[in-house]
């Protein structure tokens, strides 16, 4: 299966969806520089479906944004591999914020960024670079991709990392 994630931590570790490794018996990140990396499992929150995991190395990692401050109407990127196409962009505007979506906890991000398979577990960018959401799925219909909140991707991540290795994350 294919999926994508980020770098959180200059440490190595990355976070990805949880339905992203489910069922996997092993992970590899492909780099920027087309590296290949073993990764190792952290932990994860199935609820929030989020996967915290951890590579080997020093890495630069990616910031995270406040998602409580954006705006519909702002621009937005979606990062990810969809169908296997290595680290693709597409653009979108935010067009509603704090959605709660039936039988999902947190709040969404509803974007018109295209998100296809693969995308799940990449980062939502906005403008500055930061990260404001973590890309979780599209819903029926023509693009509508929802992005869980970095409010709630960071507070799960740091949830995992405190129960795994007894410290946060990020």
């Amino acid at each position: 299966a294919q999926g994508t994630g980020f770098i959180v931590s200059s440490e190595g570790y990355v976070v990805t969806n949880a339905h992203v490794i489910d069922e996997a018996s092993y992970a590899n990140a492909i780099l920027s520089d087309q590296s290949l990396k073993s990764l190792s499992l952290v932990g994860y929150d199935v609820d929030m479906d989020i996967a915290l995991l951890k590579m080997e190395g020093s890495f630069e990692e990616l910031e995270f944004g406040n998602s409580d401050d954006l705006r519909v109407g702002e621009k937005v990127i979606a990062i990810g591999n969809p169908l296997g196409l290595s680290f693709s962009v597409t653009e979108g505007i935010i067009s509603a914020v704090h959605r709660n979506i039936n039988n999902y906890p947190g709040r969404y991000i509803q974007t018109d960024a295209a998100l296809n398979s693969g995308n799940s577990g990449g980062p939502l960018i906005d403008t500055s670079g930061q990260v404001v959401g973590i890309n979780n799925f599209k819903i029926e219909g023509d693009n509508i991709g929802l992005a869980l909140e970095s409010s709630y991707v960071i507070e799960t991540i740091n949830e995992i990392g405190m129960q795994a290795l007894n410290k946060t994350v990020v």
